[in-house]
């Protein structure tokens, strides 16, 4: 016989492992998590733990941030025992800038990347004009806010030069609208900036830093079983339930939890179709790819210089690194990000760098060495996360490009059938995109499941 579970989960990332804790908290414990991938953790457990600075032993996994008003992760952390440290302030030391000629020069703006940074500029008036519009804002429902269709008609780069003729403060707005979201202000839509920043403009604390792999390793354990190497590669439903299946073989279920996103939702075989609006949206949905990198040192080295690891590369590989060295400096780590849109654009990378794990290596090395001297070159590890269509895992955000808000925005959390969507592409903003939508959503899924459940 065919095995049944109350509720099927597809995806083992954060978004599906939350929805998963919600519900047997809930007294549903038939329950089945698959994970296409080896492991569980989709794409907040961006990179295997790296090699750290004792040769038997591993140094912490890497961190990414969070904010104070994070609540659903932070809480989510506390009650796993997983510790969310404070990032330090690194104004006492000096970020650099490096040209594409290879020229280094220390930073003017020496702005703490992956903090509040519109906080740094928050007494220009355009932030200040910015901050008003998101005032206006849904914040579940950007798209149904008043002015939405008129704001999502426009990208960043045409509002912010609409409205400014201060070159500096608008390449620097820019420039950091790229930090942020993975693409150029060119190409991203006014609607879905504002809704993306939202509170954060009020919000002038430094960031908390925590590791999505240790919370994920814990929130795994509490589950009680993730199926890994179950790639769902068809769905069918019907009016008695679903079935799942792929190589590893198939099973029923009376509701699904898909915590994908909409982009890999693509590689699932439905049937009966789903809307053809649906679908579109799938097809079309925005795809920030970032190739995160991970290296590793003996110690936090360019401290010695003065130097905060932060840096800009405007060759585009990387295109910025930060510090994620623990507090403690037992090691150092630079995390590097590299971006795959085209290096046309400022920070854009050459593709053909991109495509070549190797070349990549020796290219983005190099600039490390150019910016931080010759120990750059030589790190105990380098671990990269993958790009491109084939893995589970790979780091990309979802920034959308004009009309596509309120086109598709209405149908993000729409279920379709006994299928609920989850995953961080779903969740309301400004958590949307981040690790606090990640857990928000697979919540809200899980109790739409609930609701579900209780009607039929």
């Amino acid at each position: 016989m065919m095995e049944h579970v109350a509720v099927a989960i597809v995806g083992a990332g954060l978004s599906g492992l939350a929805a998963a804790r919600y519900l047997r908290s809930e007294g549903v414990d038939s329950l089945a998590v698959l994970e296409g991938s080896p492991e569980p953790g989709g794409r907040a457990g961006l990179l295997p733990p790296t090699p750290g600075a004792r040769p038997d032993d591993d140094a912490a996994p890497g961190r990414m941030f969070v904010r104070h008003s994070d609540r659903a992760v932070l809480d989510l952390a506390e009650e796993l025992g997983v510790g969310a440290e404070e990032a330090e302030p690194a104004q006492a030391l000096d970020a650099l800038r490096v040209d594409e000629s290879g020229e280094t020069a220390v930073s003017t703006e020496n702005i703490p990347l992956g903090t509040s940074w519109w906080t740094r500029l928050r007494n220009e008036w355009v932030l200040g004009r910015l901050a008003r519009l998101t005032g206006d804002l849904d914040p579940a429902e950007p798209w149904r806010s008043a002015g939405a269709e008129e704001l999502d008609a426009q990208t960043a780069h045409t509002w912010l030069r609409t409205h400014s003729s201060d070159d500096d403060v608008l390449e620097l707005v820019e420039e950091q609208l790229t930090f942020e979201a993975g693409l150029p202000a060119d190409r991203i839509s006014m609607l879905w900036l504002l809704a993306h920043v939202g509170p954060v403009l009020d919000d002038d604390r430094e960031p908390l830093r925590l590791s999505p792999v240790e919370l994920l390793e814990r929130l795994a354990d509490a589950v009680g079983g993730v199926r890994t190497g179950h790639h769902v590669a068809r769905i069918e439903q019907d009016a008695e339930g679903a079935r799942l299946s792929g190589s590893w073989g198939s099973l029923s279920a009376d509701r699904v939890i898909l915590a994908l996103s909409p982009a890999d939702a693509q590689r699932v075989d439905f049937a009966p179709g789903l809307p053809s609006s649906r679908v579109r949206m799938q097809r079309q949905w925005p795809q920030a790819e970032i190739v995160r990198t991970d290296i590793t040192y003996w110690r936090p080295f360019w401290r010695n210089r003065g130097l905060s690891g932060e840096a800009v590369f405007d060759g585009g590989i990387p295109a910025w690194t930060f510090d994620d060295s623990p507090a403690d400096a037992s090691f150092g780590r630079l995390v590097a990000h590299t971006y795959t849109f085209g290096d046309a654009d400022p920070l854009g990378a050459d593709q053909s760098v991109i495509d070549a794990p190797e070349r990549h290596r020796s290219v983005l090395l190099a600039s490390l060495e150019q910016a931080f001297g010759p120990l750059a070159a030589d790190p105990l590890a380098f671990v990269r996360s993958s790009a491109g269509p084939d893995s589970y895992n790979r780091a990309y955000q979802s920034p959308t490009p004009p009309g596509f808000l309120t086109e598709f925005g209405p149908l993000l959390r729409r279920p379709a059938g006994r299928i609920h969507w989850a995953a961080t592409e779903t969740a309301a903003f400004p958590a949307n995109g981040t690790l606090e939508g990640a857990v928000t959503s697979g919540v809200r899924a899980a109790a739409e499941v609930l609701k579900a459940r209780a009607a039929s």
